[in-house]
Formats: C-alpha cells, structure tokens, sequence
C-alpha cells in the first residue's frame, strides 16, 4: 500500500462540496500510477447509475457524497479497493440492491466492506417492526460485529464527510450524529490506533456539540493572531528555514544531518486540543475567552518527519537527539528555547514545547516515517485483526469500555466492565442470581459486602443469594452495567406486566 506524502489537516482549510470523478482519479493517479482506475471507473459508474434522481438533505445529488468520501481516501493515500468500495457503500443500504449483486459484480472482498458498513432498516425485519432505537441499537451492533480493519476506513470517511457537510442536515439530527460518532465510531479508530483520523474525528464533533465555546475560542484566537502576528510569522520562517534542507544555511556543522529530514510543516492546533487543555481539572467551564491567553497556551503545531535509519559515525541516533542538533547549532540562536516534554491527551505521542522571544508557544512533533505512518494509518499498516472481543449487543457503546479481569469461586474467569459492582458480577452469572442478591464476599474474606461494593481487577468473587429477597428500584443506583441494567429494567416490566393484568 502506498501513501501520500500530504498529511496534513488543518481547521483553516475548508472542506469543499464541489467534487467530480476526474479530480478523485487525478488525486487517486498521483499516488498509484499503475493502480485499479478501471475498477474505481466502474464503481463510480455503477454507483451512479444506482443513485440516479436521489438527492441528500441539502438537495445536491446524492452522489456527490461517496465522490467526496472516495477523494478523501484518495488523499491520505488509500488503494483502489477502499475506493471502490466507499463509491459503493451506501448502495445495499439507501437503493435496495442486494449484497449478493456486489459480489457479483465487485468481488466478495468488496461485498465484505460494504455489508460491514450496511446500517439495517425496516425491510430487514418481519412481521412487527422494531422500533427506530431498537434498530438503531442493532444496527450498531452489526456494524460492531462486522468490522474489519478496512472496513473501518471507509465508515470514517462517510462520516467525516456527514460530520464537514452537517449544514445541509436538519438541525435536531446534528447532535445526535455527533454522539454516535463520539461514543461508537471513534473508539473504533482508538480500537484500530488510527489516531490522526481520531483528531479529525473529535475535531468536527466538537464543532457541532460545542458551538458557544468554539465562538469564544475563535475570538480569543483572532485576537491573540493579530496581536502576535509579526513575532509568529517570524518564528514560523525560522523554523522552515531551519528544518528545510534545501533552505538551511544556518550552520555548516548540520549539512550531514539534512538528509534525515523526510517533512516538517506546522498548522494550526485544533480546537478540541486547546478545548482539552483550557478544561482540564476544572468543572466550571468559563467564558474561554478569559481562558486561552498565549503564555498559557501553544496555538501552532510543528510537524518534524525524519527517517527510520538515523545514524552518525554507523551508530544509531535517536530521533530527539537529532532536533536536539538542530537546536544546539540553529534555533537556540534565533531565540527560541525549550520549555518542556509533555504527551498528548490519547498518550500516542510526545512532544516539545517551545517559546519564542515574544512568549508565543509552539508544540514539535518529531517522529519517524513509520511512527508518522503508524500514527495516521494504525493497524492497517499490518491488517491486524481489528477486534477480538465481544461486541455488547445490549448497548454497543459499551463495547469498547475498559475492562477488569475477576473470578468466580470454581476458579473461571470474567471480563467485566471496569467500576462494576459486585450486584453487576451477580447478574453476569446469571439472572436469577442477580435478582435474588443478599451479600457478596471478595478474596476468601468472610466480611458479608453490600451491593454497590466496587470490584477491582484480580478479584475472587462469591454470591450469596436470597429466593425470598426482590430487587427495589434502588438497585439502580448499585449497577454500572448495561447488562445488569437491561436484566432489572426487564424485570420491573415483568413485574408490572403482571399487575396490570391481574388487575385487568
């Protein structure tokens, strides 16, 4: 798999609604010459044809969506069978094709990916029909449970194009779109440690949840941008001048080094990192226009790619040492200085924080071809299997929580969800064992433990029921659990169900 050497992502940059064919082959050509262009033509015009008359919420033909999507991983480099097979994805779902006319026609890799991210609808459903959650919840599910690696690319890339062409959807279905991004699709590309598409990601959900907050920020970075601007730009310069080995004159003493260099570039940081870090430790969320002040914060990030063999004199080089040359020989003289080592929000990765004369900050990134690789692309890289767990049909948001490893008394073991409760361990074992719950007694302790005692990982556990004890609507309050919760929620259904036709 090939890549392109464009990575960048940057708030200013709008995201553009016109698109054709021709421009994603052209994009498409300059990264793979000798790929699939006949395969991606009759994708596009297969999908075409299929969506022929049908508009989106914004009125534009619908088949401007999949061409953006398709440019979208034709930009970061993605091969022909992404392509075709994002042209294709909503084909199944919105034009009542079956799955078994892309194998057909596309081949039954293609046929995977698309019924991977084939969202259910009433037609799939016999006699009574679910309602909208509930089939939302099992759509979920599905999508959980068919997920492969590349699979996973082609879904981020229908959202992201939902996500940067929201305007055009009715404004009480933005949020919602936003939350299930949120709580299910990016814990797919955490799962995957595809952590660039992550920050793309978060960055337009912040956009739409947050909108008072991303007007204060846009005001306070305005002002600081035009109050720093000369001293910035100047910065700016520096540092490409410095990392670009075509233009460094700075220090004769660097020339063997610049060969090390693959990229650097620097763009502006994201909302949602500033937003992180202006709340962080705090529950008082103020005006951010107060919060966001330049000594305070770094609003340019620098992006420095070197190659995977550094080395001086045959012995191997680190790539920190190797901005650290750079600095010693050509940015310490130009008044720049290092202020501190610090790691992002998701731990993937590290960074310097520099300041200029004027105070005004700046985050480096310096890291390998292949960690810059590993950080946009994941575990695609090396097709790992994309996850080996099971998928929480129950509520599928829970699917990626953290989890503690306990054990019953015989000895088996239980994945639970981290912050369980010893009453949630009852009800994983079994119904019955939840609803008549007395005690709990952890570790070969004979100490009687209520309800709502926490588990912690390594934990032995034994139950002692009740047949004569009921649950209380208090019980609530003791579970932390969607399975413990649906068992309880069933039961007081039960429980009324009953009552009313006695009553009845």
């Amino acid at each position: 798999m090939a890549y392109n050497r464009d990575y960048r992502y940057n708030r200013k940059v709008s995201y553009r609604w016109d698109v054709s064919y021709n421009e994603v082959m052209n994009i498409y050509t300059s990264v793979h010459p000798d790929g699939d262009r006949e395969g991606i033509r009759r994708a596009y015009q297969y999908a075409a044809r299929k969506h022929e008359g049908m508009k989106r919420g914004s009125g534009e033909p619908y088949i401007h969506h999949p061409l953006r999507a398709a440019r979208f991983l034709a930009q970061h480099g993605f091969d022909s069978e992404l392509l075709i097979a994002v042209l294709l994805h909503d084909i199944v779902e919105d034009c009542d094709v079956p799955l078994s006319e892309i194998r057909e026609v596309f081949g039954d890799d293609i046929a995977k990916i698309v019924d991977a991210v084939t969202s259910l609808s009433d037609r799939d459903f016999t006699g009574e029909k679910p309602s909208k959650k509930k089939i939302d919840t099992l759509s979920d599910a599905r999508l959980q449970d068919k997920m492969n690696i590349r699979a996973l690319y082609v879904k981020i890339a229908d959202r992201v194009d939902n996500l940067m062409t929201i305007s055009g959807v009715k404004e009480e279905k933005r949020i919602p779109k936003a939350e299930h991004t949120r709580e299910i699709l990016i814990p797919m590309a955490i799962q995957a440690n595809a952590f660039y598409f992550v920050d793309v990601l978060e960055e337009l959900c912040f956009r739409i949840e947050h909108p008072v907050h991303l007007a204060q920020m846009e005001k306070a970075i305005e002002k600081i941008s035009i109050e720093n601007r000369m001293s910035t730009g100047k910065s700016l310069n520096v540092f490409e001048k410095v990392f670009d080995p075509l233009r460094n004159n700075c220090a004769k003493e660097l020339d063997p080094y610049h060969r090390h260099i693959i990229r650097f570039w620097h763009q502006d940081r994201t909302m949602i990192s500033l937003y992180r870090q202006a709340t962080s430790g705090t529950q008082n969320l103020k005006d951010m226009r107060d919060l966001l002040k330049k000594q305070d914060f770094a609003f340019h990030d620098l992006f420095l790619i070197v190659s995977n063999d550094l080395e001086e004199e045959g012995t191997p080089v680190r790539p920190h040492d190797l901005f650290f040359k750079y600095y010693d020989l050509a940015l310490s003289g130009q008044g720049l200085s290092i202020v501190d080592y610090r790691r992002t929000t998701h731990k993937d990765a590290a960074y310097f924080l520099l300041a200029d004369e004027m105070d005004n900050m700046y985050r480096l990134f310096v890291r390998t071809k292949d960690e810059f690789d590993r950080y946009v692309y994941g575990n695609i890289l090396d097709n790992r299997v994309f996850f080996p767990g099971v998928v929480n049909e129950i509520d599928p948001r829970d699917t990626y929580r953290p989890r503690i490893k306990v054990f019953c008394a015989d000895g088996a073991a239980m994945l639970i969800d981290q912050g369980a409760t010893v009453l949630d361990f009852a009800f994983h074992v079994h119904t019955d064992l939840g609803l008549h719950f007395k005690y709990a007694q952890l570790n070969g302790n004979s100490t009687q433990l209520p309800a709502y005692t926490r588990l912690n990982d390594g934990d032995t556990v034994v139950i002692t029921e009740d047949r004569d004890a009921v649950p209380s609507f208090t019980w609530f309050k003791y579970i932390r659990t969607s399975r413990a919760t649906d068992r309880l929620v069933r039961y007081f259904h039960r429980i009324y169900a009953d009552n009313a036709s006695t009553q009845g």
